[in-house]
């Protein structure tokens, strides 16, 4: 008969301790008698066909008793696993009430998750249906980690099983070696695997694979097996650094030995460099270099001071893929995720990175003028392959909208995983300079993404025309253009964002606040994340959840139409 939820509600792993703990005491008593058993085999000066006949007997026996260390071993090493994927059962079930609790939801014993909250009536269709959605996303999550909780505890109850079957079929045999030998065969044949994460497994699938696991399961993966979480979105973000940076460190070794092989190969006894060499190995001399500054700049940001963490590696691809955090994404209140654009390089990362760095200092430093304690992450988002102008006239070309559609399909699973991996969802907003900004437009076009905020900046296109394409809510987007930039102006990808009606506008030139503070005007493409900018600190009130304090007013680039221009004559507009 299947498990239930109601089963598995009753699952504990006291009584499964108490029985390892028998287990092993009687491995133990049994290797313990090796000795006697040598002592009793032949005494000094004893032959004859009693003595023969004694030596069978004994040898008959050893081999009984190597059978039943190997058994004994097998039974305690499985109770023992199984003791502890029970933990994990464990971690599935409270997890999945704590997300039904947050969520007003109620999880019924046959497993089945019900909405309790009554449905809300609003004016705005965009908005409403917006709800709807991620309600229904929500409740889906709630279902999956119920059902990742059953999957386990049949899991682990069919791994006892399969070993207390053998034991009790007599096929689990100790071998012709010593009691130890037995006993360590035995161990082998009764442990159980790790349950492995689901194939092409959605963020929120990721998350209730990841909360079955118990602490010691989630430390055999980080060490055993750091690929299946290094990007895996849904995982929790901690788990993820210490996988990618075992990564990291593997990468490295690699990367160094071949070059160093590359090296002597185009290069003669004295030195000099063997160009004919160089060109049957130039590809990858090239990808080698590209990944020896990748690593190299990883290393460099991750040795800095503060809270640095590794959310994402990939080598994998034509160019190295890294998302870098500054701060705590597990648990911060306020997480903004940074997308940059045109020529991004993870070897060229060092900067936005000191973007990043200066941006949490700043929300959380006006967050502390409000008297407000909340805590804030930044992350660089550098998952897709950025245009670059040696790309220009392949299909990876800033010209095309192909790198941002698979980019924002990537990007939407990261935000949706930041949701996943957390009990309650973060105050989250969306960062976008350049093309990264077309990236973050095509990932927030995405269902159940359950971003909160969006700001663009100095934007092509968002590759709509329409705000109501995006998923988030009315009053929600924001766009900082400055003067004399023209990439603002393109509408290479849908709509200049400086005329999409509901777009918020933030001001990009000086300005004092009310509180009498001067900021410092930004002129065109770069300067966006200035620090101590009139745009950082407004990118800073609406990251921490305060977007009415931030410095209103459109700029407008070099060919916005003029009902557009704010210094233009209003009679002549």
């Amino acid at each position: 008969m299947p498990l239930t939820w109601g089963d598995i509600l009753q699952w504990h792993p006291a009584a499964l301790d108490s029985a390892e703990a028998a287990l092993r005491a009687a491995r133990n008593a049994c290797t313990d008698r090796a000795g006697d058993l040598d002592g009793m085999a032949t005494p000094k000066g004893w032959s004859g066909d009693a003595a023969d006949n004694a030596s069978v007997s004994l040898r008959r026996l050893t081999g009984e008793l190597r059978d039943l260390v190997a058994q004994v071993s097998a039974a305690y090493t499985a109770v023992r696993d199984a003791a502890d994927g029970v933990r994990g059962v464990e971690s599935a079930v409270r997890t999945a009430l704590d997300h039904a609790h947050a969520g007003e939801f109620a999880i019924d014993a046959d497993g089945t998750v019900r909405d309790l909250r009554p449905q809300m009536c609003l004016s705005n269709t965009h908005d409403w249906l917006l709800i709807q959605q991620e309600r229904q996303d929500r409740l889906g999550e709630c279902a999956l980690r119920v059902e990742a909780a059953l999957r386990k505890a049949a899991d682990v109850d069919a791994d006892l099983g399969a070993v207390l079957a053998k034991i009790l079929a007599g096929t689990i045999k100790g071998g012709d070696g010593s009691l130890g030998a037995a006993a360590a065969s035995g161990e082998a044949m009764g442990r159980h695997s790790v349950l492995p994460p689901p194939g092409h497994g959605s963020p929120a699938e990721n998350a209730a694979w990841w909360a079955s696991l118990s602490a010691d399961e989630r430390e055999e993966v980080i060490g055993a097996h750091p690929e299946w979480i290094g990007n895996r979105d849904g995982v929790e973000f901690a788990a993820r650094d210490r996988a990618n940076r075992l990564l990291l460190d593997r990468r490295r070794a690699h990367v160094d030995e071949r070059w160093a092989i590359l090296e002597r190969f185009c290069h003669d006894e004295n030195g000099r460099f063997i160009y004919g060499n160089y060109l049957q190995v130039k590809a990858e001399y090239e990808d080698l270099k590209e990944e020896r500054e990748s690593i190299a700049t990883l290393g460099a940001i991750l040795a800095r001071p503060g809270a640095h963490a590794l959310l994402g590696l990939d080598f994998t691809t034509e160019r190295t893929q890294a998302i870098v955090a500054n701060g705590d994404v597990d648990h911060a209140d306020h997480v903004a995720v940074f997308t940059p654009g045109l020529t991004s390089t993870v070897a060229g990362m060092g900067g936005y990175d000191s973007d990043m760095a200066a941006l949490k200092l700043r929300t959380e430093g006006e967050l502390f003028r409000r008297g407000e304690q909340g805590t804030v992450a930044t992350v660089t988002w550098l998952g897709y392959q950025a245009p670059q102008w040696s790309t220009i006239f392949t299909s990876n070309s800033v010209a095309s909208s192909g790198a941002a559609e698979a980019g924002g399909a990537s990007l939407a699973n990261f935000y949706r995983g930041i949701n996943a991996a957390r009990p309650t969802d973060p105050d989250l907003t969306a960062l976008g300079h350049s093309y990264g900004s077309t990236t973050t437009g095509y990932a927030l076009q995405q269902a159940g993404v359950d971003v909160d905020r969006a700001i663009f900046f100095g934007s092509p296109g968002l590759g709509t025309s329409s705000l109501d394409t995006l998923a988030i809510r009315s009053g929600a987007a924001y766009y900082a253009e400055a003067k004399w930039d023209g990439v603002g102006d393109l509408a290479a990808f849908g709509a200049d964002p400086t005329g999409m009606k509901g777009m918020q506008h933030l001001q990009t030139g000086a300005a004092t606040t009310p509180d009498g503070r001067a900021w410092e005007g930004i002129i065109g493409h770069l300067d966006y994340l200035k620090d101590g900018s009139t745009s950082q600190y407004s990118m800073a009130q609406v990251v921490g959840g305060h977007p009415d304090s931030a410095v209103h007013g459109k700029n407008v680039g070099l060919t916005d139409p003029i009902s557009a221009q704010d210094w233009y004559p209003e009679w002549l507009k």
